[in-house]
């Protein structure tokens, strides 16, 4: 019986659904439709129909059941997802307080011009001897502080010391025979008086006097020659300086005007910068500008400025007078400071204001209003023209006096509710940075 059935169930090829109680659930899987009641059973797979009464497989009715449930549970789901977002997105968040500033633009900037050179002594100079001789002794040592006239160096002096005692010796001898010669000369000039004596003799001791006294005042001469000589056998300082550098060592042989030691001036320190010509033109000699040395600004006074054009670096060479307190060896740098202005529109924002973009261009966020009047975060893309320290000069398609984000962007993105906070007032601008003027006279 049941066999004819089944059989009867594969030949129609419809059947009639079963009566529902309001309880039924359809399900659509792939090619298998399942209506489930509570009292009646219908069961299509594929074209196989079975109707009430038919053997239904128990794993088919657990799998349908399963089936059942996580569809539920999905359509449960998918609705309070539905309702979470509703919920969200009709609750707006509070503006967020964000620091700001007021962009300015402005036809140009200021900016610091920077030239490299070179810290030098007032006095640098190599020193030597004026004789020839061997090196015996060199007492000045590297970064030794001397006074004028103190011994340096010393060559051997017995040869020259000997030349003086011999010179000393001649003229002492010849002193003594002209002043014995002058005495007998005076002699005869008595004895020819009283006619004892012929005015032929006087004169010949008196010519003899007179060439002895030529005669002492030779070795006289040849005496001091001798003594400077030896004196020059000494090294000492010309002037108040600082030992530099050591040029030759004790036991050399040096000859006349051979370098031994570089001196430079203890104080009066120089610095020697290149600057290009136009720059040259506006500057004034006897004017004070601000230099670095060794990052700290000083004020020097320009003491000239040459006229000629260094080839190889196409500079001209301008020297400064440093102060005397200031705190600098020879060869280190210095750097000539001096503000010009550039033609180009823009204005000045905190780098804290920017984010980093595509294409070496940079964005901020302005504060502007919606058609609700509620203010909201925009990006608005700069180019940089100039930093200066914590700010820059940029310019883009920011309108003038509009609010900027200054800090904290990472925290907003563009659309956000922001409630402007200013430091210093609406008002408050970086355009600051065009304040300060340095390398300027007087600066």
């Amino acid at each position: 019986m049941s066999r004819n059935r089944c059989d009867h169930a594969r030949q129609a090829p419809q059947t009639a659904v079963l009566p529902s109680t309001g309880d039924d659930l359809f399900l659509n899987v792939n090619f298998i439709n399942i209506y489930v009641n509570p009292i009646n059973i219908k069961c299509r797979i594929g074209s196989t129909h079975l109707t009430q009464g038919t053997f239904v497989n128990p794993n088919l009715l657990k799998s349908a059941w399963a089936i059942a449930l996580a569809v539920g549970l999905a359509l449960g789901g998918t609705a309070l997802i539905k309702a979470n977002k509703v919920t969200t997105t009709s609750a707006e968040r509070e503006p967020m307080p964000v620091a700001a500033i007021t962009y300015r633009e402005q036809p140009s900037y200021r900016r610091e011009a920077r030239y490299l050179g070179v810290i030098r002594a007032g006095s640098d100079s190599a020193v030597g001897f004026e004789v020839a001789g061997v090196l015996t002794s060199l007492t000045a040592t590297e970064g030794m502080r001397v006074s004028p006239g103190e011994v340096l160096a010393q060559l051997g002096t017995d040869r020259r010391q000997a030349r003086l005692e011999a010179a000393m010796a001649t003229y002492d001898r010849v002193a003594a025979e002209r002043a014995q010669a002058e005495t007998r000369a005076e002699r005869i000039s008595q004895l020819v008086q009283d006619g004892s004596a012929s005015q032929q003799e006087y004169d010949d001791a008196r010519y003899a006097a007179h060439a002895l006294a030529a005669a002492e005042n030779t070795a006289a001469a040849q005496r001091q020659s001798a003594q400077l000589e030896l004196d020059k056998s000494t090294l000492r300082a010309p002037y108040a300086a600082v030992v530099a550098e050591r040029l030759v060592q004790t036991g050399a042989v040096v000859a006349p005007g051979t370098p031994v030691l570089r001196l430079v001036t203890a104080t009066g320190r120089e610095a020697h910068i290149g600057v290009p010509t136009e720059v040259a033109r506006r500057l004034l000699p006897g004017e004070s500008y601000s230099l670095l040395l060794q990052g700290d600004r000083v004020t020097a006074r320009l003491r000239s400025i040459r006229d000629d054009l260094d080839p190889a670096t196409l500079t001209v060479g301008t020297v400064f007078d440093l102060p005397n307190d200031a705190a600098v060896a020879v060869g280190e740098s210095a750097v000539l400071q001096v503000a010009e202005s550039v033609a180009s529109a823009g204005g000045w924002l905190p780098i804290t204001a920017l984010l980093e973009a595509s294409r070496g261009l940079w964005d901020v966020l302005t504060i502007t209003a919606d058609g609700d009047g509620k203010q909201r975060a925009r990006r608005e893309s700069v180019e940089i023209l100039y930093t200066r320290g914590n700010q820059v000069f940029v310019r883009g398609t920011l309108p003038s006096e509009v609010p900027v984000v200054a800090s904290g962007l990472q925290r907003i993105s563009p659309g956000d509710l922001v409630e402007p906070v200013f430091s210093q007032g609406p008002d408050s601008v970086a355009q600051g940075a065009d304040k300060v003027a340095t390398g300027v006279p007087g600066s």
